[in-house]
């Protein structure tokens, strides 16, 4: 009985100083799915803003209710935000790990049949593995980037938590 109550007082004052410190927080959602992503001041972020378009990329540096600074040198307003470009981490890395598997294995196969004496040194299989690696290296490197375009019903927001928090009188 005293463990269950060591457990729910401690996890009643985790929840408390977490809200305790809070901070703002900007959403990329997709409202009626549950795709969500936050970022938090210190995450990359690259965006594409602005009426004459152009890319920022950078780390995230403040956020207040309308506005988001990259790098502590840009200050967008969210609202002209067009679309938040995101990495997808597994073919970033993938399309390099293919290409260099592509040549590992054709250069294995040669040589693997060059020691045994086999004609020809390319036989059949390497065009086709080799090939279907190259492919799928190639595809890997196309999906490298989600474009999360806002005209495509994705939202960009900011979460604001700092109304738990208590503040500070101001001295002049």
């Amino acid at each position: 009985m005293k463990a269950h109550l060591i457990l729910i007082w401690t996890i009643f004052f985790v929840f408390c100083f977490q809200t305790v410190d809070a901070q703002k927080v900007l959403l990329l959602q997709k409202p009626g799915t549950s795709k969500r992503f936050f970022y938090n001041v210190g995450d990359k972020i690259s965006v594409q803003v602005g009426t004459p378009e152009f890319n920022a990329k950078g780390e995230i540096t403040y956020i207040d209710d309308s506005v988001f600074t990259l790098d502590r040198n840009f200050t967008f307003p969210i609202a002209n935000v067009k679309e938040v470009i995101r990495v997808r981490h597994w073919f970033y890395v993938s399309w390099r790990t293919f290409f260099a598997a592509s040549v590992l294995y054709a250069g294995g196969s040669m040589i693997n049949r060059g020691i045994h004496d086999e004609e020809p040194l390319i036989d059949n299989t390497v065009p086709i593995v080799s090939g279907s690696l190259i492919a799928m290296g190639t595809a890997s490197y196309f999906l490298r980037y989600k474009k999360c375009k806002m005209e495509d019903n994705w939202k960009l927001k900011v979460l604001d938590y700092d109304i738990f928090k208590e503040k500070e009188p101001v001295t002049e």
